[in-house]
């Protein structure tokens, strides 16, 4: 039995409207003209003999016939993507956009990035560090790094890698005022990370100086930044005490850049995730970089205890 189904453009251009709200956002995923999104729609709307967006003065409405056909529409287009991508070097050629934090892409992922190009030369990566965490389901990004709590409905989400926090400075710093306890903190600048959430206690000096019991040092007082990878830099360069993270600092304290002169240490209130879409989490190319990472993360783990 034949199937009489609607135009596959007519089909795309409600996906993309009804997921981002109107004809002018869904022409520029498109890259075709608003007007064009519309014909498509007006099409689609007189083939199924249904109306699937309201045109109000204040904009677009989806019906409520339109929010039964979404959902369905964007996992059929996610099915298109994935069996596409099967037909290609075993779906592994293409191209893989990954996005992450700046500090972690920087400090992490792009000094061990090498070793996966290598074993992968059919996938092109691009790494996007936008400050706006992307949507997936557009497709524009195959993969998110984000640093978080872990909380992200509707998605496919595994624990990457957990973190310690504790204090780290050059060791030049030590040579001019020792540090040998919370207390000394009081003969150097502190290093902020202006950025971190509120939830991640961890990460400010007034929660290690009040749990350490140290008065008369002021946790505000020092240089703030407004990330970690500056934070961190500025450690290296011996400008002050920071408080570093396991992933961030962890070369530098191989190669005896940074040193911890305090050996207290507690976990990070955040943790690293991989973010996809339940299709994307099917795709060769998507799971072959996750295991890289996962193989990366068991790495740095050995070798920090082989140091320890």
């Amino acid at each position: 039995m034949s199937l009489r189904l609607p135009p596959l453009n007519a089909l795309r251009a409600f996906e993309v409207a009804a997921r981002r709200g109107g004809f002018t956002s869904a022409a520029g995923e498109l890259h075709v003209t608003p007007a064009a999104v519309s014909h498509q729609i007006k099409t689609l709307e007189s083939h199924l003999d249904v109306q699937l967006f309201r045109r109000l003065p204040r904009g677009l409405e989806i019906t409520e016939a339109g929010r039964q056909l979404l959902p369905q529409l964007t996992r059929g287009f996610e099915h298109f993507a994935r069996a596409v991508d099967g037909l290609s070097a075993g779906g592994l050629a293409g191209k893989l956009t990954v996005n992450t934090a700046p500090s972690f892409a920087t400090l992490w992922l792009v000094p061990r990035l090498d070793s996966f190009l290598r074993a992968y030369p059919d996938i092109e990566v691009c790494v996007l560090t936008n400050e706006v965490a992307p949507d997936l389901n557009t497709g524009e990004v195959d993969i998110r790094l984000p640093y978080g709590m872990g909380d992200y409905p509707g998605l496919a989400t595994s624990l990457l890698m957990r973190e310690q926090i504790f204090p780290v400075c050059a060791p030049t710093l030590l040579n001019q005022s020792p540090l040998r306890r919370f207390s000394d903190l009081r003969h150097h600048t502190l290093l902020h990370d202006i950025n971190t959430g509120p939830e991640e206690s961890t990460m400010t000096w007034r929660r290690w100086l009040r749990d350490a019991g140290v008065s008369g040092v002021d946790p505000t007082r020092g240089v703030k930044f407004g990330n970690s990878t500056l934070l961190t830099e500025a450690a290296v360069r011996g400008q002050g005490v920071g408080l570093g993270r396991t992933s961030l600092v962890g070369d530098h304290l191989a190669t005896g850049r940074l040193v911890r002169p305090l050996k207290a240490s507690r976990p990070a209130d955040y943790a690293y995730y991989a973010v996809t879409t339940h299709a994307g989490a099917e795709r060769p190319r998507v799971q072959a970089f996750v295991g890289w990472l996962e193989a990366q993360v068991e790495r740095d783990a050995r070798d920090t205890d082989s140091d320890m």
